[in-house]
């Protein structure tokens, strides 16, 4: 029986589009095709793509008159009570938009008018219905999709401040103001004018309470009030309705009482302000936009706008970007504002002068040649070199692009001239038991060399004929593989030894010599294996293919992790299919293999020719539709026809047929025009239409002296003029923009005789990318071989540039299924693998393996033959293991020789390591163990012997003495040596003690010197000394020795003197200070003072004008009872002045400035020692393009791929923070002494940013309580808040600093406590 063949689905054509769902405002068509060309069947696939497409259709604004579309489908139910407890017959349903959630908002949910009762009455809303109030996206199949302000599905216009669709903010002024004068009642604050937009009115509360005794009020042109009116006030959050615009209200009930609202006003309001009660003065700040009075506003350019990025990364320029900005009060406006002026030279400066770019050498390789000429290959990369920190940076090489790159390869010559030594044969000697023979110096071509060129060599030209054996190779210890998988190399030492004697390695057998290099095969490496490209994502153009890249080890290609791989060589899973409709390329992995499959280097494979990685493919061009320029109006005054040219491109702008485009996509090539109404006499007595006007000093003179561009000339003097374009009416897939064409005459007025051939174009195509498109993968593998499994793909919503987008910006109707069944066949019963246990790990130690026995069992448990269960995926039958790590030797380094010449001992210690502690020796192998010591070699010892120079003269004359000589070590020349080369046994002495007979001494004593006194009892004094006696000599001579030396007893050095009564005199004499007289404040103190003679009697010689003082005034601050705030500083010492003040805080003085000492509540504040250097907090204001990246390791740098548009950022350094005394807490968000520098107010100890979603804070702060008295306590934390948010925070120990980075995408960090900061009085 033959089994049917498999179709896979192919889609139909598309339907018309259908009726439009709305008549005004911004309906829907929908068009639908099926998958019926053919249909699936026996197991075919469903056709992949969109089922239905949608159209905008009647974008044109409803009339004022006309009901909120959403009220129109809720009153259609009007009457039906759906038999619902409680509602009236005549009950009358209005729309419910508050409260709802935002997945909900497609679904019609009606409230019952005066009630606030809601139900959902549709499972939808009709297509082109808005999604809510505040919001221009529209619900289409019961899904709010985006659209823009003009009503157009998929398009991103959008209002400007001025309320104007795609406007550029030019078309209104700002008016702000305050209000803060009280009189009792209802106060008129500004009449908001018709047109009005962007209205914001905020009323701070005086007591920064809520209740505070003013409240807002509006009325409407009428003077009836529409909020807050007959004294009666909301207190809670409401919504106010004037025409179409709604506006809304927080509620009495805060201490900012806000009135807001982004909607165009279309009848004038009156703000007003309810004073009651205590009369406090209100404190009202208000502003709105209201439109420009019709005269003609001036436009220039401003040549000192943005610095643009660098335009190298080094010594390169950057420029302003020229900005328009209108006259009357410099807001920067469109750039089309001043498209008819001519554009000053941009201002330009160097940039990025301090680095340059270079070719670097990073690394050369050795000579392929070790004589003669050969080559090397050089790592050459693209550096940055800066001269400021003398650093070297790799960059990527594109920014070298303008230099050559040197060449990778360069030659060198391998020196020819190193010489060995060449031996003639050995002679006999007559006697003596040796034999000799001749040597020269000989390079590789044999050539007789000096013997320089030789002399690091051994020469062994004399040899003893005793018995001895011939040299032998040697070899050392095999290293460990080289490689940690796959098959690699290990190597050993090779050496020729005679003896004890390493020889050059021409003495032994080169035929004999050892193997130096062995193969060794390790586990089997993890490889990368890729699967087949997946089907193209387009079928035409540009599109993506995908495959499976997966890192597989072993015969049955394990699936393992992809760090097991080298990531360096991974194939890529994308690759972009090319837009050229000539052909492109398509891409293969293609590596060298073993006989194992194991990925081998590629130089394995050189003698075979390597498959080609690349092929060519061709392309088929997609078409779309492009419309040119539209021809001038059919008629010069009336109604007339405007047509244009509309033709089919591919992606390279190339003309296609038109059957390559889709005919539902066309767009209109005709459209109606509007002239000026006809007339039999063309005069127009209306109000001149104001010229643009640019001032002389901004005007360039054109080529030739022709006239300005915004002016087209005729016989007669009349003249087109044009205004801005304004903006394009959609983001993706073309769109177009208009402007206006008026015909002028010399003064300005309207005319109607311009030349039509010269009239310029009203709109114009603008090109603004193609739209994204849902884009998928290959299937991947089934999770079964069968009985229904399940495979997955991706499915992702991106531009054909490989820009991708979230789901919503695709037709999600249309989104291809990423999950299907698969082998939904039954899987047979008869058959199925059986595996025994693991054997035990083939090694104890090391890498080993597991195996075990894996069989086909049939139902009833025979092994049958494995084609039984083929189907079936087959269990491993080994896999790795590991055992403990194996004990091994360790030697450590060599010794110093044992001596200093001759033949000596080094050692070394050797132990045996293993994964225990304590490893014995008897675990590792004693058959590999390294010797512990070896013999060295120095240089012979020569013949040397001790000489002794001759004695010097003895140290004393008499008693113990001693003499001196030097001993030194010679050779049998009489040369000096060094000591250690000499025996020590036979070293001569170098001191000896000198016979003298013994010593005598006397006493010395010297003159007695004067008198200490001039009267009265003193002493006199005299040098006493004990002297040794020289009686070897012709005279005596004296020398100073210890007293202990000389006979008898020392005569006494000094002696009483008496020079007759001193005359009486006087002087005034104090004692200490006493304590204060009292404990708290201002005292005094008492010392004595006393005039005394010098024998201490009572006196009254002393002179009174030199008395010291007897008492002095004394303060005792610190007892005091101190104020325990500024409230108690006011209270208690009347002062009114702002500053310093000690206060007594938790039992400790502190210092701290009190604030506001005038009124009845001052604050405290905390002096930041360190000031505001050391005290801010930052939100950063740049964002990364890509924020999944983290680049330059977290760092800020100036040349970052971002933007800095974060609205939230700012900020703030703080001079001094404000003390919470009862709670004991930094107040953070108070800013009186802040200074915000950049953005919005930022509070203390606060950051954030809204840079990157990967972990990469860069907003700051920075507490610093150094000084103040103060720290933070222990416990004090930040939490992270919002999307990826993360903190960083160092505190130091003793808790006065702080420094934090916090951020995400978009995240900050604030204190855990709140607006408050816990702190302690150290």
């Amino acid at each position: 029986m033959q089994k049917a063949p498999v179709t896979d689905g192919a889609w139909g054509t598309w339907s018309p589009f259908g009726t439009c769902s709305r008549s005004c405002g911004g309906g829907i068509k929908t068009a639908i095709r099926e998958c019926n060309r053919p249909e699936p069947k026996n197991g075919g696939k469903y056709c992949v793509g969109r089922r239905m497409k949608f159209k905008s259709c009647n974008t044109e604004p409803c009339s004022k008159l006309k009901k909120d579309f959403r009220d129109e489908q809720c009153a259609e139910f009007d009457g039906k009570h759906f038999n619902i407890n409680g509602l009236p017959t005549n009950v009358r349903w209005v729309p419910k938009y508050s409260g709802i959630l935002m997945k909900d908002r497609c679904k019609l949910f009606c409230r019952v008018a005066g009630s606030t009762a809601y139900y959902q009455l549709r499972d939808r809303v009709i297509d082109g219905t808005p999604c809510g109030p505040d919001t221009d996206d529209i619900c289409v199949q019961g899904l709010c999709r985006q659209a823009g302000c003009d009503h157009v599905l998929n398009s991103k216009a959008r209002r400007d401040k001025c309320g104007v669709c795609g406007g550029d903010n030019s078309s209104c002024k700002t008016v702000a103001g305050t209000f803060n004068t009280v009189h009792y009642g209802y106060n008129v604050v500004v009449r908001i004018p018709a047109g009005a937009t962007n209205i914001d009115v905020r009323q701070h509360s005086y007591s920064g309470k809520p209740e505070d005794d003013n409240y807002l009020a509006l009325s409407n042109s009428q003077g009836d009030f529409i909020l807050n009116g007959d004294f009666v006030v909301s207190m809670f959050k409401r919504e106010i309705k004037v025409g179409n615009a709604v506006i809304e209200y927080s509620g009495s009930d805060n201490t900012i009482e806000r009135i807001n609202s982004t909607d165009r006003i279309e009848q004038e309001i009156t703000l007003q302000v309810l004073s009651v009660g205590n009369l406090y003065n209100p404190d009202v700040r208000y502003t709105f936009n209201i439109p420009i009075e019709d005269k003609p506003q001036q436009f220039y350019w401003n040549e000192h706008g943005p610095w643009q990025p660098c335009s190298k990364l080094c010594q390169g320029e950057r420029k302003r970007k020229p900005v328009c900005k209108r006259e009357s009060d410099q807001l920067t406006v469109s750039d089309q504002r001043c498209d008819r002026i001519p554009q000053p030279d941009p201002t330009t400066e160097p940039c990025n002068t301090e680095c340059e770019l270079r070719w670097h050498v990073a690394r050369k390789s050795e000579c392929t040649a070790q004589c003669g000429l050969g080559y090397r290959t050089l790592e050459i990369y693209c550096s940055k070199y800066s001269r400021l920190e003398g650093k070297t940076e790799k960059v990527d090489d594109r920014f070298c692009s303008s230099q050559a790159k040197p060449s990778t390869r360069e030659k060198c010559t391998g020196d020819c001239n190193v010489g060995g030594w060449r031996y003639s044969a050995w002679t006999e000697s007559g006697g003596g038991g040796t034999r000799r023979r001749r040597a020269m110096c000989v390079n590789t071509y044999n050539d007789v060399l000096d013997d320089s060129k030789c002399s690091q060599q051994e020469r062994l030209t004399v040899q003893r004929c005793s018995d001895f054996s011939c040299p032998q190779w040697k070899t050392g210890d095999w290293s460990e593989c080289l490689v940690t998988c796959g098959k690699g190399h290990k190597h050993r030492q090779t050496w020729c030894q005679f003896g004890e004697d390493r020889l050059n390695d021409r003495f032994c057998d080169p035929k004999t010599k050892p193997e130096s290099v062995q193969m060794c095969q390790q586990q089997e490496c993890a490889s990368w294996q890729v699967g087949p490209w997946g089907q193209c994502t387009v079928t035409c153009g540009q599109g993506y293919q995908m495959r499976a890249v997966k890192c597989v080890v072993g015969t049955y290609m394990s699936v393992v992790d992809d760090n097991e791989c080298n990531a360096a060589t991974r194939p890529t899973d994308t690759q972009v299919s090319p837009a050229l409709p000539s052909g492109g390329t398509r891409m293969r992995y293609v590596s060298c293999r073993d006989e194992q499959g194991s990925v081998a280097d590629e130089s394995a494979c050189f003698h075979l020719p390597k498959p080609s990685a690349t092929e060519m493919c061709t392309v088929t061009p997609c078409g779309q539709w492009k419309a040119l320029e539209w021809s001038s109006c059919s008629v010069t005054c009336g109604q007339g026809k405007a047509t244009r040219q509309v033709i089919c491109i591919n992606y390279s702008d190339q003309l296609v047929d038109r059957s390559e485009c889709d005919p539902d996509d066309l767009p209109a090539t005709e459209q109606d025009c509007s002239m000026s109404p006809c007339h039999p006499n063309s005069h127009d007595y209306g109000r001149p239409i104001p010229p643009f006007l640019y001032p002389d000093h901004r005007l360039k003179p054109h080529p030739g002296g022709g006239p300005n561009r915004n002016r087209a000339h005729i016989p007669g003097g009349n003249q087109w003029r044009i205004g801005p374009w304004g903006a394009c009416s959609s983001t993706c897939a073309g769109g177009f923009q208009r402007r206006v064409v008026v015909c002028q005459d010399e003064n300005g007025y309207t005319a109607n005789n311009c030349d039509e051939k010269s009239k310029p174009m009203e709109q114009r195509s603008c090109e603004s990318g193609p739209c994204p498109q849902w884009v998928y993968g290959n299937w991947g593998e089934c999770t079964k071989p069968c009985g229904a499994g399940t495979r997955t793909r991706l499915v992702v919503c991106q531009r054909p540039n490989g820009e991708r987008f979230t789901d919503l910006s695709c037709e999600i109707l249309d989104k291809p299924p990423d999950r299907e069944q698969c082998n939904v066949q039954d899987c047979p019963r008869d058959a199925a693998w059986s595996a025994g246990p693991w054997s035990p790990c083939s090694v104890s130690c090391g890498r080993g393996q597991k195996h075990r026995s894996v069989y086909c069992l049939s139902k009833e448990g025979r092994h049958v033959e494995e084609e039984n269960c083929k189907h079936l995926a087959k269990p491993n039958v080994q896999k790795k293991c590991r055992g403990g790590r194996c004990p091994k030797w360790k030697a450590g380094d060599w010794g110093q020789c044992s001596v200093s010449c001759g033949r000596g001992v080094q050692r070394r210690s050797v132990q045996c390591h293993s994964s225990s502690p304590a490893a014995e020796e008897a675990e590792c192998d004693p058959a590999s163990r390294p010797a512990p010591q070896r013999h060295c070699h120095l240089p012979p010892c020569p013949a040397l012997r001790w000489a002794a120079a001759e004695w010097q003269p003895c140290t004393k004359t008499c008693g113990e003495g001693s003499r001196l000589r030097k001993v030194f070590c010679v050779d049998e020349n009489e040369q000096l040596q060094s000591s250690s080369y000499c025996d020590p046994s036979k070293r001569p002495p170098e001191v000896e003690s000198c016979g003298l007979p013994p010593c005598e001494y006397i006493w010395i004593t010297g003159e007695w010197s004067e008198c200490s006194v001039t009267c009265g009892k003193g002493y006199r004094q005299r040098l006493v000394s004990c002297s040794e006696i020289y009686t070897g000599k012709d005279h005596y001579e004296y020398g100073y020795q210890n007293m202990v030396n000389c006979p008898g007893t020392q005569p006494p050095n000094i002696q009483p003197c008496y020079l007759g009564e001193c005359p009486i005199s006087a002087s005034w004499r104090v004692g200490n200070w006493g304590s204060c007289s009292v404990t708290c404040g201002a005292g005094v103190m008492h010392r004595s003072v006393q005039c005394l003679t010098n024998d201490d009697q009572v006196s009254s010689l002393c002179h009174v004008d030199l008395k010291p003082e007897e008492r002095r005034t004394c303060h005792n601050v610190h007892d005091c009872e101190l104020p325990r705030s500024c409230k108690d500083v006011k209270k208690l010492e009347g002062v009114t002045e702002d500053g310093e003040y000690f206060l007594q805080v938790k039992g400790k003085t502190l210092k701290v400035y009190c604030s506001g000492m005038q009124t009845d509540s001052p604050k405290e504040y905390v002096t930041l020692v360190n000031g505001d250097a050391e005290n801010f907090s930052e939100v950063y204001g740049y964002r990364l393009h890509n924020p999944t990246e983290c680049p330059y390791n977290g760092s800020r740098r100036e040349d970052c791929q971002c933007r800095k548009d974060y609205t939230a950022a700012g900020f703030s350094t703080f001079s001094k923070v404000r003390l919470d005394l009862n709670t004991m807490q930094i107040i953070t968000t108070d800013l009186q002494f802040a200074q915000t520098h950049d953005g919005r107010p930022v509070p203390y100890a606060t950051a954030g940013d809204c840079y990157s979603a990967a972990k990469c804070p860069q907003g700051r702060f920075s507490i610093d309580l150094y000084g103040t008295g103060l720290s933070l306590v222990a416990t004090a934390k930040w939490l992270s808040q919002g999307n990826y948010a993360v903190s960083e925070i160092q505190k130091s120990p003793d808790g006065t600093k702080v420094v934090g980075r916090c951020g995400g995408y978009c995240g900050k960090c604030t204190p855990s406590s709140g607006t408050g900061l816990d702190i302690q009085v150290l």
